[in-house]
């Protein structure tokens, strides 16, 4: 692999990690609003049901629903409006990890 091909690979990665790193303190802080908002903070603390990537079942479901666009049940407005830009930011998070993903490859060849 070229100089070129990696120094565009690292500037894709750190471009990638510099957006995606605040989101998921962003995305941590909205799961623990969620949870107070909704009475279910024990479900957040619950350490039975973690994954690979560190995230509960109550975790992944605030994960999903903000994917789907799925979390206009909520009374309180500031925690709507938390969520709607909050969704937009994951939406566009994943949207970038996979342009990384499938930009590995045509980066990696170059020569």
């Amino acid at each position: 692999m070229s100089s070129t091909a990696v120094l565009v690979l690292v500037v894709l990665l750190a471009t990638y990690a510099a957006f995606a790193i605040p989101v998921v303190l962003q995305f941590r802080l909205y799961c623990r609003h969620v949870a107070k908002a909704t009475d279910r903070t024990s479900e957040l603390n619950d350490q039975r049901s973690i994954d690979d990537g560190g995230n509960n079942a109550f975790e992944r479901e605030q994960w999903w629903s903000l994917l789907s666009g799925d979390f206009k049940e909520f009374t309180d407005p500031s925690l709507v409006a938390e969520a709607a830009t909050l969704s937009k930011k994951v939406r566009f998070s994943m949207l970038l990890a996979v342009g990384l993903v499938v930009a590995f490859p045509f980066v990696a060849g170059l020569r």
